[in-house]
């Protein structure tokens, strides 16, 4: 009797110490991750947040916080010190990075691409009834193309001077370089971002416009000098007035990780994300419907380990170049 009763007393002893055990080894299995997206308001905001959501409800134990920050751009210093451990990103904002550029005067290279998010479309517009018809035509005219020194017209700077034109640029906020378009005080706009674009839109509720395709010796001639301008079109019928495929030059906003992150997790994130990419990511965000799995083969940063493993499975070759390997 007296033997059962101290085996009795040594299981339930056991199921104490059992009952401290388990929440310790349940918060240990817990993986906590920062993200860093861009403004609250910004199409790469909400699609970070997305993505985070997505992610935390098929990933058992995961959970990641999403953090506002100034811009794209704004995220690469944080994750190159191990800050934060997924970012909004882009192609162009990698080779900036990679080459201390811009925004950084030291060269970052502790981050790593993962996903392709969507495609940002270099539209170049004028009126309906002006003279110009090529981007040739844009010399020495006055050409709206954002705030000085934004991303956005950056790359058009850099494009201009690529296939060698030199328009007169006008600096301002978008919406100011809309307003300078419907009052007719610049000739053109030049502009990158998500089609189709309400700007474009806005303009041509009150002003007959058109938008001017780049020749294929164009598209190359930017590309080569800014890999991170991949040659595209604008589809047709993308605007009412536009009834022919434009041809163009993308950029492409992407999801970045820190190196450190395991491969496993990395690997697991891609694949969840892209199995629920028809049913929940594009009902969500149609702008996602620019970028596929191959989409990965354009990109400037080397690919996350992880990454690459999932992308080859489901049959893109990502060559060994494109890999993030420990120096």
């Amino acid at each position: 009797m007296k033997f059962i009763k101290k085996r009795s007393c040594l299981f339930f002893v056991f199921l104490i110490l059992l009952s401290l055990v388990e929440p310790t080894a349940e918060a240990a299995e817990k993986i906590r991750l920062s993200m860093g997206a861009a403004s609250t308001g910004t199409w790469i905001y909400m699609f970070c947040a997305l993505t985070a959501e997505i992610w935390q409800r098929n990933v058992p134990g995961l959970d990641i916080t999403v953090l506002a920050t100034a811009g794209t751009t704004a995220n690469y210093i944080p994750m190159d010190k191990g800050e934060i451990d997924l970012a909004g990103a882009s192609n162009a904002g990698d080779y900036w990075a990679m080459r201390g550029m811009y925004f950084t005067k030291n060269k970052l290279s502790n981050f790593c691409s993962m996903i392709p998010a969507t495609k940002s479309f270099t539209m170049a517009f004028c009126f309906a009834d002006s003279p110009i018809r090529t981007w040739r035509d844009l010399e020495g005219k006055k050409v709206a193309i954002g705030p000085r020194g934004s991303p956005t017209s950056v790359l058009q700077e850099e494009a201009c001077k690529a296939i060698g034109i030199k328009p007169k640029f006008v600096f301002s906020t978008p919406q100011e370089a809309l307003e300078m378009m419907k009052d007719r005080r610049v000739d053109a706009m030049i502009y990158s971002t998500g089609i189709p674009w309400s700007g474009v839109m806005e303009v041509a509720s009150s002003q007959k416009i058109r938008l001017l395709p780049l020749t294929a010796e164009e598209q190359k001639k930017i590309h080569n000098a800014h890999p991170y301008r991949v040659p595209d079109t604008i589809p047709a019928k993308t605007y009412s007035f536009q009834n022919e495929a434009i041809a163009t030059n993308v950029g492409i906003q992407t999801i970045n990780a820190r190196p450190g992150l395991p491969d496993a997790l990395v690997y697991t994130l891609c694949k969840v994300i892209w199995e629920r990419w028809d049913d929940e990511v594009l009902k969500a965000s149609p702008a996602a419907k620019w970028v596929k799995p191959a989409d990965m083969l354009n990109m400037v940063g080397l690919i996350h380990p992880g990454a690459a493993k999932y992308y080859r499975e489901i049959g893109v070759p990502i060559p060994d170049s494109l890999i993030w390997r420990k120096k």
